[in-house]
């Protein structure tokens, strides 16, 4: 018997292993429908109670937000607890075999005996029958064939289960169809799940002006900024008032807006610093929470100003420093500007005095404009800015422009060596000194004469000097100047002008400069004005200021002398003195200031004198050398300069050695009698001037009588030669004579 071949005991359970595996795919089916009912019917109730109290609160979109998590979260751990879980569970033969068992009780533990004694192999070896086993085996297999496995699973449970399932699917269904029709549901879609902007019905709507795409409105740091909210034209009720509502800021209440149009609200935030956000509401109308950003305004970062002066300037091109306005230009200037901005630029403009001109953009952070010489004009220029956001620099760039007037030459002139009375042949010598900002085109003189009566007609004419053609040689043949200062000496000379005597003749000095804008500018002189005389008239007037210095000069010899009679009566006063007393020094003090001033009027005579005889020169009323100027030179001028430059000098110096040598007597009377030495001599010059001065008037008034005579003369020739010319025309006439 025990040579008999049987087949393997896995053989005749594979029957029943391969009805328990379809029970587990059964198993793992019914797991589907339950999980999956149960997750439609909970996410069904999370979506109504989710809509119910979206509807109900009007969530904003954050709260929105945590709603869906919080929804995706319970259908996350649904799906894990009902679904995932029970489906990755392996549920082993044994396991399914003691369920059968457990449904049908007449089995008693046979399947699961027979499944595990097929499992074991050599069963002789660990002290087992091999017939019983398989006897064992084979008697549960046919047990097994007689009941049904299918029995384990709750058939009435699955069907319910199945309808649920069917139930929410057909819901789901429903509530996606009319999720396309129903306006709360896609409402709901909108808000809930997709976090959209759609709003629940309602009679009012308000829009919060200026939001960006992604829901932030852009605020500029530090500045007042007026928010608009609006409300729709499709609202029902119009709000009586709207509020603002805040939150990420520190504590601040609702603020109510104002009022500015029917359907526009406004209110004002001043100098925002930091971020926040707000939401509007009004009537049963709650916007989304609009977060606030903060941006720079934009600005010039840095400005190039460069100025270029009319080409007769002979200039270069010039920086301007920027904030050092109000800038001065000269008329035809030309101005260019390249600045670099802060921030990108949508667009920027140069308005001058309320005109607005566009700039060229170079790229977004750079831009340079142009004012050309015809539209540079005095004012306040602003450089306007617009940025990618539109927001516009409210502290612009301002800068203001004058014109500055290209001045006019300066022309200074002095006469040399005339008065105000000259003879018709005489000559004017002059200093001239002309300057001017940039360059000079001509210098001359304009003169004019006016005469007594009718004989004596008025004149008018110019002058010009030889030596300036080589100067302004350039500029009078077109090409610009850049000849800004001339000094020259010259003189007038009135005997070609032919000027007669009895007029008074003016003139004045004028300089045109080299401007081509808007000149050329001209510069004048004070006017000089002199009365043409006769040689009578002048040798005259110069006797007369003569006698005036003589009777000058005599009252400073009496004060020389009066000096020197003081200055000895001091002398006796204190020969005897071991020292000089505090008021004898003040004395000594004196006798400087009044001898220094002797001295000071002496050569402002001499001066005078020396002017004198330069007018005679001028007035060539004799030849080079002349006996009148001889005198006059040599015997009084150069005497009254001696005495003024060395004598009264060394009689200063000897009265202050006096002062100072106060306590030694020895040395003070000598440099006493030294003083008084050199006093007494300077008033026996001035005596010898003086004399000299009183002969030089006795012989011009001589010389002024004879030319009175001479002129007499002169006089009575000219009507005796027209009384014989008249009685000779009568007798040729055929008169009686």
């Amino acid at each position: 018997m025990s040579d008999i071949s049987y087949s393997p005991l896995t053989e005749y359970t594979a029957g029943v292993t391969a009805r328990l595996a379809r029970l587990r795919r059964q198993l793992a089916a019914w797991f589907w429908i339950e999980g999956l009912g149960r997750v439609l019917w909970l996410a069904l109730a999370v979506f109504a109670a989710d809509l119910v109290l979206d509807w109900l609160f009007r969530m904003d979109r954050a709260q929105r937000a945590v709603m869906l998590a919080l929804m995706l979260a319970a259908l996350g751990w649904a799906i894990h607890c009902w679904l995932i879980r029970p489906l990755s569970l392996a549920v082993s033969d044994d396991a399914l075999a003691l369920q059968v068992e457990a449904a049908n009780h007449r089995l008693g533990q046979r399947l699961i005996s027979a499944l595990q004694l097929a499992r074991v192999s050599n069963a002789e070896s660990r002290g087992m029958s091999p017939l019983l086993v398989r006897q064992a085996v084979v008697s549960g297999v046919q047990m097994a064939q007689e009941v049904s496995f299918a029995n384990v699973l709750d058939a009435r449970r699955f069907r319910q289960n199945m309808l649920l399932l069917f139930a929410a699917l057909l819901l789901f269904g429903f509530l996606t169809a009319a999720a396309l029709a129903a306006a709360p549901l896609r409402i709901w879609f909108n808000r809930n799940l997709l976090l959209g902007s759609a709003t629940w019905p309602q009679k009012t709507y308000l829009v919060v002006e200026r939001v960006g795409e992604d829901g932030a409105v852009v605020f500029p740091r530090g500045e007042d900024w007026t928010q608009v909210v609006s409300v729709r034209p499709d609202s029902q009720v119009m709000p009586q008032a709207v509020y603002l509502d805040f939150r990420r800021t520190r504590s601040r209440s609702p603020l109510a807006m104002k009022k500015t149009a029917e359907r526009q609200f406004e209110a004002t935030f001043a100098s925002v610093i930091e971020p926040f956000e707000f939401r509007a509401r009004g009537g049963d109308a709650i916007t989304d929470w609009v977060r606030v950003e903060l941006v720079e305004q934009p600005a010039v970062s840095e400005l190039k100003m460069t100025v270029t002066p009319p080409k007769y300037t002979g200039g270069q091109s010039e920086e301007l420093a920027p904030g050092r306005g109000p800038y001065y230009l000269l008329k035809g200037s030309e101005l260019s500007i390249a600045a670099t901005a802060n921030k990108p630029l949508a667009r920027a403009a140069l308005v001058i005095d309320g005109k607005r001109t566009a700039i060229d953009l170079l790229n977004p952070l750079h831009f340079s404009a142009a004012v050309t010489a015809a539209n540079l004009v005095p004012g306040q220029y602003v450089i306007d800015l617009e940025d990618m956001l539109g927001l516009t620099s409210r502290r612009p760039t301002v800068f203001g422009l004058r014109i500055r007037v290209d001045r006019e030459p300066r022309v200074r002139v002095r006469l040399i060596g005339v008065s105000g009375m000259v003879v018709p042949q005489a000559r004017i010598p002059f200093a001239c000194r002309v300057t001017d900002d940039f360059g000079l085109t001509a210098v001359g003189v304009n003169y004019r004469w006016k005469g007594d009566d009718v004989a004596q007609p008025d004149g008018q004419g110019s002058l010009t000097f030889e030596q300036l053609q080589g100067p302004l040689g350039s500029a009078r043949v077109g090409q610009p100047s850049n000849l800004p200062d001339l000094a020259f000496d010259d003189a007038i000379e009135l005997a070609p002008l032919k000027i007669p005597t009895g007029t008074g003749f003016s003139f004045r000095f004028e300089a045109a400069d080299n401007d081509d804008i808007s000149g050329p500018n001209t510069g004048r002189s004070s006017e000089f004005l002199v009365r043409i005389v006769t040689e009578e008239e002048l040798r005259t007037d110069l006797l007369r200021r003569e006698k005036e210095q003589r009777q000058e000069f005599e009252r400073l010899l009496k004060s020389q002398e009066d000096l020197v009679t003081d200055s000895r009566a001091f002398e006796a006063a204190t020969k005897t003195q071991a020292s000089l007393q505090a008021e004898q020094k003040d004395q000594l003090t004196q006798y400087q200031k009044r001898q220094k001033l002797v001295g000071q009027n002496v050569a402002a005579i001499a001066e005078r004198m020396a002017a004198i005889v330069i007018e005679v020169q001028n007035n060539r009323l004799e030849e080079e050398g002349g006996r009148l100027q001889t005198r006059l030179t040599e015997e009084i001028v150069k005497p009254m300069q001696s005495v003024a430059d060395e004598l009264i000098p060394e009689a200063l110096a000897a009265l202050d050695r006096t002062r100072r040598q106060s306590e030694s007597p020895t040395d003070r009377a000598a440099t006493q009698a030294e003083a008084i030495r050199l006093q007494t001599e300077t008033a026996a010059r001035m005596k010898e001037i003086l004399e000299h001065m009183v002969k030089a008037e006795g012989f011009q008034e001589a010389v002024n009588l004879l030319y009175e005579i001479q002129k007499a003369q002169t006089e009575v020739n000219d009507q005796t030669n027209k009384a014989r010319q008249e009685r000779i025309k009568r007798i040729l006439e055929g008169a009686v004579p």
